[in-house]
């Protein structure tokens, strides 16, 4: 067995935290709306990156469990835009409260976590010549 099971231990919390985060993203916007006019666009791109995020994830366990090279360097690569996503949350969006700050935090926390112990097991699967997309 190549696979990571931190990585693997890290994907499945992930999974639960993502629907944490969208709904208290969706709540936060709900919130925000009350107190001043927002834009629609802020609240689409949760939408939108909670799709990303579980296909993401998806793409991580499967790449991890059937140790496959192809899959799992699709799934950092993936990571990328969706850690893009976390910062923009995190710092640039028009109303920041302490909870969107604590709420991205830890998604940018799981997505560079999974980023660095993703790595050195994509080495590993190279050097044991699981390459293929097959597995």
């Amino acid at each position: 067995m190549l696979s990571s099971l931190p990585l693997q231990i890290l994907l499945f919390f992930n999974t639960i935290y993502v629907f944490v985060w969208a709904a208290a993203m969706l709540l936060l916007f709900a919130w925000k709306r009350e107190l001043r006019h927002y834009f629609g666009l802020e609240v689409t791109l949760v939408f939108v990156m909670f799709v990303c995020e579980l296909a993401r994830l998806f793409v991580g366990s499967r790449g991890n469990k059937l140790e496959q090279m192809r899959t799992l360097l699709l799934f950092v690569i993936l990571t990328l835009p969706v850690a893009l996503g976390s910062v923009y949350y995190l710092y640039l969006q028009i109303f920041v409260t302490r909870a969107d700050l604590v709420l991205n935090a830890v998604s940018v926390a799981f997505e560079a976590l999974e980023l660095l112990l993703a790595i050195p097991t994509l080495m590993t699967f190279r050097h044991a010549g699981k390459a293929g997309g097959a597995g």
